[in-house]
C-alpha cells in the first residue's frame, strides 16, 4: 500500500483530520490576560518562518508511530534497491557516515525522502561555490535546495531574507570571524528567525539567535522587566559565537554541533549513547533518536549556506539588501522614553526602536543606558538631552504593593504609572522590581470615608503572643507565598482566613495574619489598620456594610399569594436567574409558598450610597464581648430586622400590628394584586415620614421585607 494511502487510512480510523493545520486562532492577549490574571506571552514569527514550517510538515512528514517501514522496492521493475543513502559529500568534515551494516541490523527507515531526481542527474549542482562551513548533499539538503530555486513559495521566502541579511551579515561576519568561526554560520540566524531580532517561538525562545532564558542567562544576556538582551544584536551575536564554539569543542563535527544548537546539547548526547553512534546522518534514520525537526535543521541549514554563497546561480543576484546596521553610541544618564530621545536626537521613534529591540517598554531602564541612535545623531542628542530630559525617579515595588498605591503617594494617577512604566499587566508588578515615578509631586489625599471591610471566619478571634496586620493581596499571589514572606504555617493562614491553599487568591482579598511582635512591616505595603473594619463573615454586620460598600440593600422578602419568581424579580429590577443564584435554588427547586422569605438586593440611591461609605466606620480589631443580641420578633423568631423606608410592595395595604401581632391572614387575590402595585410617589413620601416618626419614639416596626438571621457558623444555609 502506498505510504499516502496508508496514511490516509489510519486517519480515517483514528477519526483525525488529514489536513494541513490552519495555524493559530487570532486571539485576544488583552482578553487572554483577563482570563488567566498573568502575563500572555504573544508569539512573534514572521511569515517567511510560518510558511518554512508548512513546507517542512508538506515535504518531510513526521513518522507516524505503528507504521511499518514501506516495503523494499521491486528491482524487477526498475526501483533502485533500498538501502543507505550513499550522498555526495562537499567541504571539509562531510563525511559519510558506515553504510555497510547488514540490514538486519538498522532499525527501520522512518521516511526516505528523495528529491525529484538523484544529485548526479542536477547538472546545476556541479557548480555550486562551497560555504567555509561543511555541507553534504543529502537528499534533503538537495530537496530544499530545490525549493528555493524552483518553487515560487520558496523564492519568495529566500527573496525576503537575503534583502534583510544585508542589515546584519557585517556584524555576524565581524564576530565570527574574530573567533575564527565559519562565517557561513551566519545563516543560522537566517533559518533561526529570518533575521528578525524581535522573534519569539512557540517554545520561548528570542531573538536573532533564538535564546532561550536559561542559556541566554548562562552566556550573560540580561532578560527582565525593562530589558531583553537576547533581542541585542550585538551581544546576542556575541553570545551565540561563544556558544557555538562551546559545542564544536564537545562534539567536534559540525552537524553534530548544529544538531545541539537546535535540540539541544543533552538531547543529541542521549540519543548518541541509545544508538551508539555519533553519526549525525545515522541518528537521523533511527526512531526516537533526534526530533523530528532537528532532522531537518541541518539539512536545511546546509542549504541556505549554499544559496547564500551562489545567489548568481539561484537567481538571487538582483536583490537589494537592506543598508548596514549602523549607529551612534549616547549615553543616557537617566530613564527616558524613546518619544523624548526621538526629539532630541532629531528622529523619529521608529528609528531608535528598530535600532534598540532590547528596549521591552519603549524606554530605557531606570539606570543609566548606553542606547543607539542613527548614524549622525548623536552629537544632537547630547546637546539636546537636558531640554528633554523627563523628571522621574527610580522607586522599588514592596511585597503587597499597589499601583494605585504608589500612584498615590507620587501624586498621579495609576492610569498615568502604567504608561510611564509600559505596564499592559499588572501581574508582571512584583516585589523588587524598580519602577518609575514622577519626581516632585505631592501624594494625593486619600478619599474621604474609605474603610475597608475585612470579613473573617470569626471576628472575636486573637492568637495570644502576636499582633494582626492585615494584608491586600495582588494578581496570581498564592497562600503559600504569603505565608512564607509573613513567616507563618500555611495551615495557619488558611484557618485565619477560609482560604485553600491548593488554589490561587483574588486580587483585592484582604488576609488578616497574626505576626511576631518583632516583625519588620515596613518590608511589606499592608492595609492601614486605622481604616479597617473587621467583620464575621455571614454576620447581620456583614451584610449591612458589605453590600452598602456596594451600593446595594439587603432585604428580605415575604411571599405573598400569587407570587413567583419571575413577579418579584420585576419588582427589584431583578432577573429570575438572579433570585435563584441568591437564594441558592437547586434544579430540585419547584414553586413558592406564601409566607416564604426570599433574599433580594436593591440600589441604594447616589445620596445613599454616599451616607452608607460614610457610616462605615473603623472597628473590630480588637476582640470584645459580642454585642447583646436583640430580642426575637414574636411572629417569626427572626432577629436584626430593619425598617426598610421603601419597598416595592404597597405599604399602604399592609395591615397595621400590634406590638406582639399573630400571622396575618393570607390576602384575597384582589388585595394581591393591589399589593404588586408600586407606591405612589406621595404614599412613599407619606409612608417614609411615618417610619422616621415611629424610629424616633422607638416603637417597634415591623416589615414584609427583613433581613434573615445570620445563616449558621458551620456553613449550613
Amino acid at each position: 500500500m502506498p505510504r499516502l494511502a496508508l496514511v490516509l487510512l489510519l486517519s480515517a480510523l483514528s477519526g483525525c483530520a488529514t489536513a494541513a493545520w490552519a495555524g493559530p486562532l487570532p486571539e485576544s492577549a488583552a482578553g487572554r490576560r483577563a482570563i488567566r490574571g498573568s502575563t500572555v506571552e504573544v508569539i512573534h514569527e514572521s511569515e517567511e518562518l510560518r510558511q518554512m514550517r508548512e513546507f517542512d510538515e508538506q515535504s518531510f512528514p513526521r513518522p507516524l508511530p505503528g507504521v511499518p517501514a514501506p516495503p523494499p522496492p521491486d528491482e524487477s521493475l526498475g526501483e533502485p534497491a533500498r538501502g543507505p543513502v550513499r550522498s555526495a559529500s562537499l567541504g571539509n568534515g562531510g563525511a559519510v557516515g558506515p553504510d555497510a551494516l547488514p540490514s538486519t541490523l538498522r532499525s527501520p527507515d522512518q521516511q526516505l525522502v528523495k528529491p525529484n531526481e538523484t544529485p548526479s542527474a542536477i547538472p546545476w549542482l556541479d557548480q555550486i561555490k562551497l560555504p567555509d562551513l561543511p555541507v553534504r548533499l543529502d537528499p534533503r539538503v538537495v530537496r530544499y535546495l530545490e525549493f528555493y530555486k524552483n518553487d515560487r513559495r520558496g523564492r519568495a521566502i529566500m527573496t525576503s531574507w537575503l534583502k534583510k541579511e544585508g542589515r546584519w551579515k557585517p556584524l555576524f561576519e565581524d564576530a565570527l570571524r574574530r573567533a575564527r568561526l565559519p562565517v557561513g554560520l551566519v545563516y543560522i540566524s537566517m533559518i533561526e528567525s529570518g533575521f528578525d531580532p524581535l522573534d519569539r517561538s512557540h517554545a520561548g525562545a528570542v531573538g536573532l539567535w533564538q535564546f532561550m532564558p536559561e542559556g541566554g542567562r548562562i552566556y550573560g544576556l540580561r532578560e527582565d522587566y525593562w530589558i531583553d538582551e537576547r533581542r541585542n544584536p550585538e551581544k546576542a551575536t556575541e553570545a551565540f559565537v561563544h556558544y557555538i564554539a562551546d559545542l564544536k569543542e564537545r562534539f567536534g563535527g559540525w552537524p553534530l554541533t548544529l544538531a545541539a544548537f537546535n535540540a539541544g546539547y543533552g538531547a543529541v548526547l542521549r540519543a548518541m549513547q541509545k544508538y551508539n553512534t555519533n553519526d549525525y546522518w545515522e541518528l537521523c534514520r533511527h526512531e526516537d533518536g533526534l526530533p523530528w525537526e532537528t532532522t531537518l535543521y541541518v539539512p536545511k541549514a546546509m542549504a541556505v549556506a549554499i544559496v547564500g554563497e551562489n545567489k548568481k546561480l539561484f537567481g538571487y543576484e538582483d536583490v537589494a539588501a537592506d543598508p548596514a546596521y549602523a549607529f551612534d553610541r549616547v549615553t543616557v544618564p537617566s530613564s527616558m522614553s524613546l518619544a523624548a530621545m526621538a526629539k532630541a536626537a532629531g528622529v523619529t521613534v521608529a528609528e531608535l526602536t528598530a535600532l534598540n529591540p532590547e528596549l521591552r517598554r519603549n524606554r530605557t531602564p531606570p539606570e543609566a543606558w548606553e542606547a543607539r541612535v542613527p548614524r549622525g545623531a548623536g552629537a544632537r542628542f547630547a546637546a539636546n538631552f537636558e531640554s528633554h530630559r523627563e523628571m522621574v525617579k527610580p522607586f522599588v515595588v514592596r511585597f503587597g504593593e499597589r499601583l494605585d498605591e504608589i500612584a498615590a503617594a507620587h501624586g498621579t494617577s495609576a492610569h498615568e504609572l502604567r504608561t510611564l512604566n509600559g505596564i499592559d499587566d499588572s501581574s508582571e508588578v512584583r516585589p523588587g522590581l524598580t519602577l518609575l515615578v514622577p519626581d516632585g509631586r505631592k501624594p494625593l489625599t486619600p478619599p474621604p470615608c474609605d474603610t475597608t471591610i475585612v470579613a473573617v471566619p470569626d471576628k472575636e478571634e486573637a492568637v495570644a503572643g502576636r499582633k494582626r496586620i492585615f494584608y491586600r493581596t495582588l494578581p496570581m499571589d498564592t497562600p503559600a507565598e504569603i505565608a512564607a514572606f509573613f513567616k507563618v504555617k500555611p495551615t495557619e493562614l488558611a484557618k485565619w482566613n477560609n482560604v485553600d491553599l491548593d488554589a490561587r487568591l483574588a486580587s483585592n482579598m484582604v488576609l488578616q495574619l497574626w505576626v511576631a511582635n518583632d516583625f519588620d512591616t515596613t518590608k511589606a505595603a499592608l492595609v492601614d489598620p486605622s481604616r479597617v473594619r473587621v467583620v464575621t463573615v455571614g454576620s447581620a454586620e456583614f451584610f449591612d456594610l458589605v453590600e452598602g460598600k456596594r451600593g446595594r440593600k439587603r432585604l428580605s422578602y415575604t411571599v405573598k399569594r400569587g407570587d413567583d419568581l419571575k413577579r418579584i424579580g420585576k419588582k427589584f429590577n431583578l432577573t429570575v436567574a438572579d433570585l435563584e443564584r441568591i437564594n441558592r435554588f437547586g434544579a430540585a427547586h419547584t414553586e413558592l409558598t406564601v409566607g416564604q422569605k426570599l433574599i433580594v438586593y436593591v440600589p441604594m440611591s447616589a445620596s445613599e450610597k454616599a451616607k452608607a461609605a460614610c457610616a462605615l466606620k473603623p472597628g473590630g480589631l480588637e476582640p470584645a464581648m459580642k454585642d447583646k443580641e436583640s430580642e426575637p420578633d414574636d411572629d417569626d423568631d427572626e432577629r436584626d430586622e430593619v425598617t426598610v423606608p421603601e419597598a416595592p410592595t404597597a405599604r399602604s395595604e399592609r395591615p397595621a400590628r400590634a406590638e406582639a401581632p399573630a400571622r396575618a391572614e393570607a390576602p384575597t387575590r384582589a388585595e394581591a394584586a393591589t399589593r404588586s402595585e408600586a407606591p405612589t410617589r406621595a404614599e412613599a413620601a407619606t409612608h417614609s415620614e411615618a417610619t422616621a416618626k415611629r424610629a424616633a419614639a422607638e416603637e417597634p416596626v415591623h416589615s414584609d421585607v427583613r433581613l434573615p438571621r445570620p445563616p449558621p457558623a458551620d456553613g449550613r444555609p
